[in-house]
């Protein structure tokens, strides 16, 4: 889902605005070693 808009249609953009469903690490290190902006609510850890 991130990486088609970022290498292959080159549509610029800065942030990135997601639900928590999609909240993953990898998916956050993948935004966040782009140099993007990310916003998205964080799951609660019923083990933690």
């Amino acid at each position: 889902m991130m990486v088609n808009p970022i290498n292959n249609k080159k549509i610029p953009f800065k942030t990135v605005l997601m639900s928590s469903w999609y909240g993953t690490e990898i998916l956050m290190a993948l935004i966040d070693d782009d140099r993007k902006i990310y916003y998205c609510p964080l799951k609660s850890n019923p083990a933690g």
